[in-house]
């Protein structure tokens, strides 16, 4: 005689079950497994750390009417991940547009003088392409080992290095020999005096931590923040191949 709970039969498969039918599972024993995935973060350099060059409006004497701008935007990328049980190898390529608006730069200089800064626009396409790589040690929370395949939660920390190149321009206003301020000159409707010298290609350093979350044996998410050049925070969401 069976008993009938009300609840259904226990469950006898896996959550990888589900996944198998997409990515199968492959035959044999491997050393190392390969993850392919995207990723968004948001990337910003602290303005506290831009005070340290220029003024902002919190000084008693800023000239403009509005605060510095922040240096910031988001950054999606795709990446692959081979892995073994406590390393991981992770190789990028990402697009980091900026949302940086125009606004006024008044570079910090004793004694100051608040009317001789530029005021700089980026141009419509301002972003940066990047690519790189990165290794992070994987320390093991929860093994998935003990939920029977079903979910596993691990640490990881680690850095890298890469490669970033700058696309667009910044058009620049500068104050005039008269001692029409750069933000006049560019209300005025005045064209930019010139597109800001800046370097086109920038090192990507990565500093990072993040937590991963194993569903099964196909499906992952992480949830970091570290340093990438700027510092940043996000999540990523791969398969396991």
């Amino acid at each position: 005689m069976t008993f009938d709970d009300g609840y259904g039969d226990d469950p006898t498969e896996p959550l990888s079950y589900a996944f198998e039918s997409i990515a199968p599972v492959p035959e044999g024993d491997r050393e190392f497994a390969v993850e392919v995935g995207v990723r968004l973060r948001s990337v910003s350099i602290p303005s506290s750390l831009m005070d340290i060059w220029y003024f902002d409006i919190d000084d008693p004497d800023w000239a403009w009417t509005d605060p510095r701008p922040r240096i910031r935007g988001p950054a999606l990328g795709l990446e692959t991940v081979i892995r073994n049980r406590n390393s991981n190898g992770f190789f990028y390529v990402e697009f980091v547009d900026s949302e940086m608006p125009g606004g006024y730069w008044d570079d910090v200089e004793e004694p100051a003088d608040h009317l001789d800064g530029d005021f700089v626009v980026p141009s419509k396409g301002m972003s940066m392409v990047a690519f790189g790589a990165t290794y992070a040690y994987e320390a093991h929370l929860l093994p998935i080992e003990r939920t029977a395949g079903r979910f596993g939660l691990s640490l990881l920390a680690g850095g890298g290095v890469g490669m970033g190149v700058l696309m667009g321009r910044l058009d620049t206003w500068s104050p005039d020999s008269d001692g029409n301020p750069s933000y006049k000159r560019w209300l005025d409707g005045l064209p930019p005096d010139s597109d800001k010298d800046i370097p086109r290609v920038y090192p990507m350093i990565d500093v990072t931590g993040a937590f991963r979350f194993n569903f099964g044996d196909r499906l992952v998410a992480r949830i970091e923040g570290g340093l990438h050049t700027m510092l940043y925070y996000g999540a990523s969401l791969g398969v396991v191949l």
